[in-house]
């Protein structure tokens, strides 16, 4: 390569450099943060168990969680999708400082929620 075309490739990395450090934000579609009145319900979703040390995933209901009274598959964004979140409505969304509900474990829950805990398993909402 020549001096002037080296000249050129340096103005041009010059001019990137210049016009990336000159942004000041960027956006990405539907990720626009959400502003919430006094008084508005707080949708609060759930997704899935998860575990670094078994990487296997398990879906929220799983285990004996309350549960609302009808379950809908909420996912929203192209993401969700495609890492196979499973987002789901809760009770949480129905009521305000309320006790969601009151659940009794039989052995059986109470060994999965063992289990799980010993897996470290956290719960993803």
């Amino acid at each position: 390569m020549n001096r002037s075309s080296n000249g050129f490739v340096l103005t041009v990395y010059i001019s990137i450099i210049f016009f990336i450090s000159s942004c000041e934000s960027f956006y990405l579609p539907r990720v626009a943060p959400r502003d919430f009145e006094k008084g508005d319900l707080l949708p609060v979703k759930v997704a899935n168990l998860s575990s670094p040390k078994t990487k296997l995933p398990y879906d929220y209901y799983f285990l004996n969680y309350c549960k609302p009274q009808q379950i809908h598959d909420t996912s929203e964004y192209l993401w969700e999708v495609l890492r196979g979140d499973h987002i789901q409505n809760s009770v949480y969304m129905e009521q305000r400082c309320e006790v969601g509900c009151r659940i009794t474990l039989d052995a059986e829950s109470a060994q999965k929620f063992k289990e799980k805990i010993d897996d470290n398993y956290r719960v993803n909402m």
